[in-house]
């Protein structure tokens, strides 16, 4: 059996970018085990998956003795292969401690990270290259080729998951899932609100609203915020008849899934940030020329959001 530990603690649309990369590496070998370091609040993404057999929470501020112990259970552990997906020094500190049998890491690491693994990938950091693409490599490193550019997740259906019927939508119903969220403030597109009513309105669907924190009120939506768990966030996402949502976690799981997907894009990059990939028939990028997500007007999205609800009717 191969013995494989992912290091990749955060962030959560990070996270889902490895987990592409790591599910195509699972369908490539008949007897391997995956294990993953995860920042504590993030693991149900991971029990999503069902790639990860065993998960061990990293917890940010947790003191350096919490740190050690962590590192010293991952050694117990004897892995073929660490993979520090991360590239910073915590994680490549416990890379080491793992002490697998090969241990890579990413080439364009920070604060060190590099002296402590076996460099992969590109060295330069303002490389052209999608996150995913920067990931890719690893895989390649452990023998495996003909990767192809879906990489597809297939989470597995979560027992506990709300049902969508209890909100009184029927299952013929077209739904559209709006994330207004990022944890970046200048990510957010400022016109969600303004937007979600006018699709309402309009009656293109249902316009459900995702996401942690309920703040502004959205008149005829449906507000889910803080109703479904990360461990099922892929069910909701699954059933949408589309995705709207700026460059955060929601959008890199509905590429992931293939959802039609319309991405809102202001200060990043949707060539190294955004979908993946960009060619898909049933995804739209409106990115604003300037970098201020302001820029980008409720028209433009509405024109495409009825675009792709027609192309896929």
């Amino acid at each position: 059996m191969l013995k494989v530990l992912i290091i990749k603690p955060s962030s959560l649309g990070d996270i889902i970018h490895a987990l592409r990369v790591v599910q195509f590496l699972v369908r490539s070998f008949d007897d391997i085990e995956i294990h993953w370091v995860v920042k504590k609040g993030l693991e149900g993404i991971l029990e999503a998956s069902g790639i990860v057999e065993q998960i061990f929470l990293f917890e940010r501020g947790g003191g350096f003795f919490k740190f050690y112990r962590l590192g010293q259970r991952l050694r117990a552990e004897k892995y073929d292969w660490v993979l520090d997906l991360q590239g910073l020094l915590r994680s490549a500190v416990l890379a080491r401690w793992a002490n697998g049998k090969q241990t890579l890491g990413r080439a364009d690491g920070r604060e060190g990270a590099t002296l402590f693994y076996n460099s992969v990938g590109s060295h330069d950091r303002k490389r052209e290259l999608h996150a995913i693409e920067r990931m890719i490599p690893f895989v390649e490193k452990l023998g495996v080729e003909h990767i192809d550019d879906r990489l597809s997740l297939s989470f597995q259906a979560c027992e506990h998951a709300k049902s969508l019927v209890d909100l009184n939508l029927s299952s013929e119903e077209r739904r559209i899932v709006v994330f207004p969220e990022s944890r970046r403030k200048e990510k957010v597109w400022p016109h969600f609100r303004q937007f979600a009513e006018k699709l309402a309105q309009e009656r293109l669907a249902s316009v459900l609203i995702a996401g942690n924190h309920p703040d502004d009120q959205f008149q005829d939506c449906i507000d889910l915020r803080g109703k479904f768990s990360l461990r099922e966030l892929p069910q909701l996402v699954r059933q949408a008849a589309l995705v709207v949502s700026n460059d955060s976690a929601p959008l890199h799981l509905a590429s992931a899934l293939g959802c039609p997907l319309l991405g809102l894009f202001g200060p990043t990059q949707a060539s190294r940030y955004g979908p993946y990939p960009q060619s898909e028939s049933n995804t739209t990028i409106l990115s604003s020329a300037t970098g201020a997500m302001d820029d980008i007007s409720v028209s433009r999205a509405f024109q495409a959001t009825d675009v792709l609800l027609r192309n896929a009717s």
